[in-house]
């Protein structure tokens, strides 16, 4: 009889810390727009619960049926090797990738049930939708300095709720958006729909109020590449989406002063790269990491293999770019920065890290999933994702990463076999 109220009392304690797990996990989706320490400490104690679920022990069961699972698993190793073979003595970066990509990945995809997936994109968008109320307020100045214990970091210019820049927040707000214009299209509840479209409209109305460009090319590139997905065989309505996605980036041109100053800023600094070689302007920073991409593979610190380490990368590129544009230029307080994901992770981690991560992507677009909604989630996310990375480090964004995380941890465990669970 004893053994029994254990048995009875060890599977009670079970069950409510795997409920307490998954409150954790939408709190996480919620809070991904918010300040990255909710989501470091959300992680942190997160991590403890897990491990007494014994919902670790899933993960020997995708390494052996999931292939992206395998493929993350793989990137994660190939970083940690990476550094050891360059004998780096800093492990900030891949410190960084451990706690907000890999961890996050590791407890949602295995504690995770279908029946979770629902409010775990909810709360994401319930978040983006706090974050967007706020912007306004910033904007029309109700809000100033603080809201709800929380820093403001934007300005009435450039109305950034909390996020650490417009770089993140406008790739946020375009997922929000192509996340809600599935739900809009596919509800037939008439209120539901007002509901949505107004969300809608305001978002697309918020990306165009601040001064980031990542947001408005994301939402442009998977916006026109799901419109070939999805109405491929039928040209009329190809034409028609195109048009209209054209029109609405117009009327952000003709209508948002920042909008207009970006596009015409990008357009002076691709010009100033052209005809003066002039790399000290933000389009001119990013077009120079594909310039000194041969600076970086005749570095004596760089393998073709393994590269420079994933947390040398910085301190490499640093002296190839005061080399090249010298002590006086932008490139002085960049720090090594590359913004660019790709270019990023092939000096830090060589052409295998590199072949890896690309598969991971393809993988993600390749994997067959059944559900339409997760479907059209997977397709949104992976291409907003991939398309962001060519403006910017995703790997150097943590809130980029746990977005990253929450959606691959979806994608991992709805296309793996729960038949047992």
């Amino acid at each position: 009889m004893q053994i029994n109220i254990k048995k009875i009392n060890y599977t009670g304690v079970k069950y409510f810390l795997e409920n307490v797990l998954i409150i954790g996990i939408i709190l996480f989706a919620f809070f991904v727009s918010f300040d990255s320490g909710i989501g470091r400490k959300l992680i942190n104690n997160l991590f403890y619960i897990w491990i007494l679920t014994l919902n670790f022990k899933k993960i020997y069961c995708y390494i052996k049926t999931n292939k992206i699972f395998l493929l993350v698993l793989s990137f994660a190793i190939w970083i940690l090797f990476s550094e050891l073979m360059n004998l780096n003595t800093d492990y900030h970066d891949s410190d960084l990738f451990f706690k907000y990509f890999l961890l996050p990945i590791l407890i949602t995809c295995t504690s995770i049930r279908k029946e979770h997936i629902k409010y775990i994109i909810s709360a994401f968008l319930l978040g983006m939708f706090i974050n967007e109320i706020i912007s306004y307020g910033i904007y029309f100045e109700f809000i100033k300095s603080q809201i709800f214990g929380f820093d403001i970091v934007g300005s009435k210019y450039n109305p950034v709720p909390f996020l650490p820049s417009h770089m993140e927040y406008t790739l946020f707000l375009s997922l929000a958006i192509i996340i809600s214009l599935f739900s809009f299209f596919n509800t037939y509840n008439k209120i539901i729909r007002i509901v949505l479209l107004i969300f809608i409209l305001t978002m697309t109305t918020n990306l165009f109020l601040t001064t980031g460009r990542t947001g408005q090319f994301t939402l442009l590139g998977t916006c026109s590449v799901l419109i070939i997905i999805y109405f491929r065989y039928n040209y009329k309505y190809i034409i028609l989406s195109f048009l209209s996605v054209m029109f609405i980036f117009y009327m952000g041109f003709l209508f948002s002063d920042n909008v207009n100053t970006r596009l015409k800023e990008g357009y002076g600094d691709i010009v100033k790269v052209i005809q003066d070689k002039n790399y000290n302007t933000s389009l001119g920073v990013r077009m120079s990491s594909y310039i000194i991409i041969p600076k970086i593979i005749e570095d004596k610190n760089f393998n073709i293999l393994y590269g420079t380490g994933y947390s040398n990368v910085n301190d490499v590129v640093h002296k190839i770019h005061l080399k090249e544009f010298g002590d006086n230029s932008i490139f002085k307080v960049q720090e090594g920065h590359l913004h660019n994901s790709y270019i990023t992770i092939f000096a830090g981690t060589g052409a295998i890290g590199f072949i890896l991560l690309i598969l991971i992507f393809y993988n993600i677009l390749k994997i067959k999933i059944k559900d339409i909604y997760i479907n059209y989630i997977r397709y949104s996310f992976v291409i907003i994702i991939f398309l962001g990375g060519f403006t910017e480090n995703m790997f150097r964004q943590k809130e980029v990463m746990m977005l990253s995380a929450i959606f691959i941890s979806i994608v991992i465990y709805v296309t793996t076999n729960n038949d047992k669970e």
